[in-house]
């Protein structure tokens, strides 16, 4: 599909063959007219018309037109880490305060950051760094282009007219290595065309499914001058709000209404369509069970983990409810998986991923707020409100039940798991749901914790927001942290990871933590192991490590990593907690740090678990040994 949109936008193909492309490609007729005409270049404005004009003309270096036209797009904040070839765009910054520089000192925090304020935002993240330090950041591109999170990541490439030489900091043919991790690339190839090519990218980034966008601006066309057309927000920034067919629709209602057994499951594009409240108004609507992958392929969490109507994971065998016969998927990618018997219905924002792995009965094109309201109205328009009414209690108190005994059986294992001094992971996710103002943004790469997380305390609603990553690439955290505080600088920011993560380049966000005065609590999960990577490679394969008990790659101990004194060393206040005592105290200090507008760092021991967690072998090797001479 992407294919198709930038043969349209590069002017390839007319608009009816790209309407055309797209029916081909199952999309319906409505969506596909309704896709091409978000692609659209704005009109121009008549002469004498009193309207304002969306374009204007500007003249300067193409730094100037970058800047200009990332301005008209409501962009005001930029991460970047220095490059001299940048020097035309931060010259043109001097002069434009509407735009804030957030500087990080390594490429890969600073992709986080972006990630993590569109995220909270809804806004695309901009991103500028150097061209040669491009694959610090391609890691967390993979966070970002899997979950589907609008970014413009730009670099200065190397001048035209230097192509081909082998320059020593030239990389031919770049933009390729980007190919398989961005929604696409482009290269702005005049000075003239950056604030075309700027506008195309966001505006590609931001179309859903949104995505991340590569942009490479030749160091010649910024610094070279020229006057291009600088487009306001207005002119091409046009919701994408697809409303679903009404026979879809009402076919759905009907099914929801008639169902014996529904069960509803709901995912990440939920959450990027704004439609949270909205899905718990259809479930309570109709009584209807909810449940959502909780492990693997989520981001979010987009209905009330604490409802009485929320089940918790997704099973391939539901043990409640038993026999289900229609399911109705919310914007779930994980969440057309077929059990058996039932009439699998998917409600889609994302039409490439749409039936692509498991076939479904019916499927829907939407934004999923659009959608669900929809629903809401067709449902009742079929049925009388005291025939709801009737049906939903039925239902609801079935669920209520379950929801009750599922959550009383995980609170007597987490306490029976947390007795002692020692710090385990039910103990801590117990002390921060207690702790933890209602509105948290709390955001996570937590591998070994997920089950504290996800089962033991609560999100969704008008709850605490979960923010995390659906292909768990490490590193992602402490920046994306960042970025939702940028985003939404009032509500409390909380970040945690293992161990492992703030060592694959978490620890590096907290230099800008300290920079700009981020009050933000960072918490380490530090069982000084892959814990979990230990787990599941010794459970699923049971291999040659099992048998003879040797952990050869997952044990992070000697030495062991004083994550409070590498905090200090960043300008970030840092203690170390050991006990389960200790926890409560902890958090009030960061607490306390935060309002007064300190970053603050709790590097948390907690016990490894599960199949090898006792030992600290690991494969012992000496460089120093190998020496024949002392020097």
């Amino acid at each position: 599909m992407k294919d198709l949109i930038k043969s349209y936008l590069d002017h390839g193909i007319s608009r009816r063959q790209l309407v055309s492309g797209l029916t081909a490609l199952g999309v319906t007729a409505a969506s596909a007219k309704a896709i091409a005409q978000t692609l659209n270049p704005p009109a121009a404005t008549p002469a004498g018309s009193a309207k304002p004009q969306p374009t204007r003309q500007v003249s300067g270096t193409g730094g100037t037109l970058f800047v200009q036209q990332l301005k008209a797009a409501g962009i005001n904040h930029i991460f970047q880490n220095s490059a001299t070839g940048d020097a035309p765009i931060y010259d043109a910054l001097a002069n434009e305060p509407s735009i804030q520089l957030i500087k990080g000192i390594h490429e890969g925090p600073l992709a986080a950051m972006a990630d993590g304020f569109a995220r909270v935002s809804g806004k695309p993240g901009v991103v500028l760094i150097a061209a040669i330090g491009l694959p610090n950041a391609m890691t967390q591109l993979v966070n970002t282009v899997k979950d589907r999170i609008p970014m413009l990541l730009v670099v200065a490439s190397a001048s035209q007219d230097t192509l081909g030489r082998d320059d020593v900091q030239e990389v031919e043919h770049q933009e390729e290595m980007l190919g398989p991790i961005t929604k696409w690339r482009w290269t702005a190839p005049t000075t003239k065309s950056i604030p075309e090519t700027t506008r195309r990218a966001l505006k590609f980034a931001s179309t859903p499914p949104g995505g991340p966008v590569f942009l490479a601006l030749p160091e010649n066309t910024i610094r070279a001058q020229d006057t291009g057309n600088i487009v306001d927000q207005t002119g091409f920034d046009i919701a994408m709000q697809v409303r679903p067919e009404k026979e879809a629709i009402e076919k759905i209602a009907l099914k929801l209404i008639e169902a014996k057994s529904p069960l509803v499951t709901v995912g990440d594009e939920v959450a990027l369509c704004r439609a949270d409240m909205d899905v718990v108004e259809l479930a309570e609507l109709l009584g209807l069970p909810v449940a959502a992958r909780t492990e693997w392929g989520e981001w979010s969490r987009v209905f009330p983990t604490r409802h009485p109507l929320y089940l918790g994971p997704m099973l391939t065998k539901m043990r409640y409810p038993a026999g289900v016969d229609v399911q109705l998927n919310l914007g779930n990618r994980y969440g057309e998986m077929p059990l058996p018997g039932a009439f699998l219905i998917s409600v889609r924002q994302d039409p490439s991923s749409l039936g692509r792995v498991a076939p479904v009965n019916l499927g829907v094109v939407a934004d999923l707020r659009v959608a669900t309201r929809d629903i809401i109205d067709a449902v009742k328009s079929i049925a009388p409100a005291a025939r709801l009414k009737q049906i939903a209690d039925d239902r609801a108190s079935r669920a209520a039940e379950i929801s009750r005994k599922r959550q009383d059986m995980l609170h007597q294992i987490a306490e029976a798991a947390s007795q002692g001094p020692e710090i385990r992971g039910e103990r801590l996710g117990i002390e921060l749901e207690k702790f933890l103002e209602p509105d948290t943004i709390y955001v996570t790469e937590n591998d070994s914790g997920k089950i504290m997380e996800h089962e033991l305390m609560s999100f969704g609603g008008s709850g605490k927001k979960l923010i995390s990553t659906s292909p768990n690439v490490l590193g992602w955290a402490t920046g994306a942290a960042f970025g939702a505080k940028l985003a939404e600088p009032n509500r409390p920011v909380v970040a945690i990871g293992g161990d492992g993560a703030m060592m694959f380049g978490g620890l590096m966000g907290l230099w800008s933590y300290a920079r700009y005065k981020a009050p933000i609590t960072t918490i380490v999960y530090n069982n000084r192991s892959y814990n979990q990577e230990r787990n599941r490679i010794w459970t699923y394969f049971g291999g040659d490590q099992f048998k003879q008990g040797r952990d050869l790659t997952c044990y992070n101990g000697d030495p062991d990593v004083d994550f409070a004194k590498a905090s200090q060393a960043f300008g970030v206040e840092a203690e170390t907690v050991k006990e389960v005592s200790q926890i409560r105290p902890a958090l009030d200090r960061s607490k306390r740090a935060n309002i007064e507008g300190r970053p603050y760092l709790l590097d948390v021991l907690v016990e490894r678990t599960g199949l090898g967690a006792a030992s600290t072998w690991y494969p012992q090797y000496s460089l120093a040994d190998l020496r024949t001479r002392k020097i």
